[in-house]
């Protein structure tokens, strides 16, 4: 899971850069389209990548941090990309720009806890991780 949840934050970092680019009304679909299927594995996926990280002792608990933080991403988030648009630049291009790199830091934390956890779990096995 936490394999999927990385590379669903590296393509969507990639897709949500690219899709101010969509000049025409088809290919801003297109893009559209395939920024959404991306982004879908991601709620699919939380369940059992909390499962894998802390346990299914944890879950009702994480699950209900996670749910909380979408909730207040979604309920922050689009004023916040209108409140940039509105006050620093005319650009419609940067609220894109801004939420492709927090999906790239989002991308990036993933790697890190994917790296921890390999050690952990490797440590627990009784082997030497380099």
């Amino acid at each position: 899971a936490l394999g999927v949840t990385i590379i669903t934050a590296a393509a969507a970092c990639i897709f949500c850069s690219l899709l101010p680019s969509g000049q025409q009304y088809w290919s801003f679909i297109v893009l559209t389209a395939i920024f959404g299927f991306i982004i879908s594995s991601a709620p699919t996926v939380s369940t059992p990548l909390l499962v894998d990280l802390l346990g299914i002792q944890h879950l009702n608990t994480a699950f209900g941090i996670l749910t909380f933080a979408r909730g207040i991403a979604a309920l922050i988030g689009p004023p916040a990309a209108g409140f940039i648009l509105d006050r620093y630049s005319s650009n419609f291009f940067l609220p894109f720009y801004i939420a492709s790199a927090l999906y790239g830091v989002s991308a990036f934390f993933h790697l890190l806890i994917w790296c921890f956890n390999r050690r952990v779990v490797a440590q627990r096995n009784g082997y030497t991780v380099l």
